[in-house]
C-alpha cells in the first residue's frame, strides 16, 4: 500500500461512516480485515507516519486549547489518531495551520477515545490467526518545535484566533486554568 492508497482508504472509510467516529473505527476494521497481511502492516506504518507528522508543539497546543488540556503523551497520541481519522485534507489543513483543528470541534467528544490504535493488530489476528510480530517503532520522542505559553492570553488569542473565538462563543466548554496541563 502506497501513501496515496492509504489516504484513499481512510477517506473512503470516513465517507462511509460520515460524522460517526466510532462507526468509522468499525468500518476501518472491517476493511482492514479484507486486506492481505502485508497491506495491513503497510496501513499501520502509514498511520504511524501521519501521527508523526502531527507530532508538533503547534498541533499539541491547538489541541490542548480546544480540548481543555492534554495530559500524558498517550493522550496526545489518541488526539493524533482522531485527527488522522478525519482524512488527508484535514491533516494537511491542521499541519498548515494548527488553528484549523477548530474545524473538528463538532466531533471533539471523540478526540480522547481510543478507537484506532489497535485496529491493525485486530485485523492481523483476524487474517492470520495471531498478532503481528512485535517490534519497537521509533517515533518522535518529543513534539517538534517550541511549546507556546498558553497561559499568555494575548499571545494565545493571536496565535489561535479561530479556537479562542470558538471557545468564547461556547462558554459552556470548561477550560482548564493552564490548558497545557
Amino acid at each position: 500500500m502506497e501513501r496515496a492508497a492509504f489516504w484513499q482508504f481512510v477517506d473512503e472509510c470516513r465517507a462511509v461512516a460520515g460524522a460517526d467516529t466510532e462507526r468509522l473505527a468499525q468500518v476501518i476494521l472491517r476493511r482492514l480485515c479484507s486486506l492481505s497481511t502485508p497491506e495491513i502492516l503497510d496501513y499501520e506504518e502509514w498511520w504511524f507516519c501521519a501521527q508523526d507528522e502531527l507530532c508538533t508543539w503547534a498541533v499539541r497546543d491547538a489541541a490542548s486549547l480546544l480540548l481543555g488540556g492534554l495530559g500524558e503523551d498517550d493522550d496526545f497520541l489518541t488526539v493524533q489518531d482522531w485527527i488522522v481519522s478525519h482524512g488527508r485534507a484535514t491533516v494537511e489543513r491542521v499541519l498548515d495551520n494548527p488553528d484549523r483543528i477548530v474545524d473538528l470541534a463538532a466531533d471533539r467528544h471523540n478526540a480522547r477515545m481510543d478507537w484506532f490504535c489497535g485496529l491493525p493488530v485486530d485485523a492481523h489476528i483476524a487474517v492470520d490467526g495471531c498478532p503481528p510480530a512485535m517490534y519497537h517503532r521509533p517515533g518522535p520522542v518529543d513534539p517538534v518545535g517550541v511549546p507556546a505559553d498558553l497561559s499568555d492570553e494575548y499571545a494565545t488569542r493571536r496565535r489561535f484566533p479561530e479556537i479562542t473565538a470558538y471557545l468564547d462563543a461556547n462558554g459552556w466548554i470548561a477550560s482548564s486554568p493552564d490548558p497545557g496541563l
